[in-house]
């Protein structure tokens, strides 16, 4: 009796001590996730701002939900790692009431973990992303005075258009309505940004100055061969899909 005894015991001490460290793992793809934060949510908030200065209705262009998803998780991962803690120390010294309300709490943790990952897929991407984000190009001012929210704004769009390799939302066609509420875009050179030009099919290398005010001029054709005019949407739902995955492998590895 006494061998079997110790035989449970110790087997919960270990199946414990395995959810601690599992919740040490949640805890550090939580934060990873966080810290990874892809940089085109940059963009999504300076349209925020630059919509809201406007006095554009911006409450369903509302990611929030995909930075509180790793939150959840760190929370959870934290709370699991002290409660399977505190499990260890009930299995060894049998203490029943500690076990009970440790199966009890753990359970709600992981309750937790599942809708931290099934949150990130509620989201409605046409509504969310793609109509706020066109809406907003609308306000896009290419002579942007220099530390305005406007150039900021315009900063973004070309840092995520070089770094994704597009154009856009759907494709170069929507810079058509650039600057249509802010009495034009003021384009500095040709009829598209900066960041559709840096990189041209088939090669590896930047465009150098020339190139790029060349390929600016050229007109707006979203099936370009020649420069990567295709739209950013799909580059932006591909982004928060990894997101999704991490999220929902950290808690579907607690759980399991």
């Amino acid at each position: 009796m006494g061998c079997c005894q110790n035989l449970v015991k110790y087997s919960l001490f270990l199946t414990n001590f395995l959810v601690f460290v599992l919740g040490l793992v949640t805890l550090g793809f939580g934060i990873w996730v966080l810290v990874d934060k892809p940089g085109f949510l940059d963009l999504f908030d300076n349209a925020q701002s630059v919509l809201d200065q406007q006095g554009v209705d911006i409450s369903g262009f509302d990611l929030g939900i995909y930075a509180g998803a790793p939150i959840i998780l760190i929370v959870a991962g934290v709370i699991t790692s002290i409660i399977a803690f505190l499990g260890c120390c009930g299995a060894i010294k049998e203490n029943k009431c500690m076990l009970i309300s440790y199966f009890v709490i753990i359970l709600a943790v992981f309750i937790g973990c599942i809708v931290g990952a099934v949150l990130v897929y509620q989201g409605k991407f046409d509504e969310q992303i793609k109509t706020p984000l066109k809406d907003s190009i609308k306000y896009y001012k290419d002579d942007a005075t220099s530390g305005s929210k406007e150039d900021a704004y315009k900063k973004v769009w070309n840092t995520i258009q070089e770094e994704l390799k597009c154009c856009g939302v759907s494709g170069v066609s929507d810079w058509d309505k650039a600057g249509a509420n802010v009495e034009g875009a003021g384009w500095t050179v040709g009829n598209k940004p900066e960041g559709c030009c840096h990189y041209t099919r088939g090669k590896s290398e930047e465009n150098d100055a020339n190139a790029i005010q060349a390929c600016r001029q050229v007109p707006r054709l979203d099936n370009s061969t020649t420069y990567y005019f295709e739209g950013c949407y799909d580059a932006f739902i591909d982004e928060i899909e990894k997101q999704q995955d991490k999220i929902f492998a950290a808690a579907i590895a607690t759980v399991v």
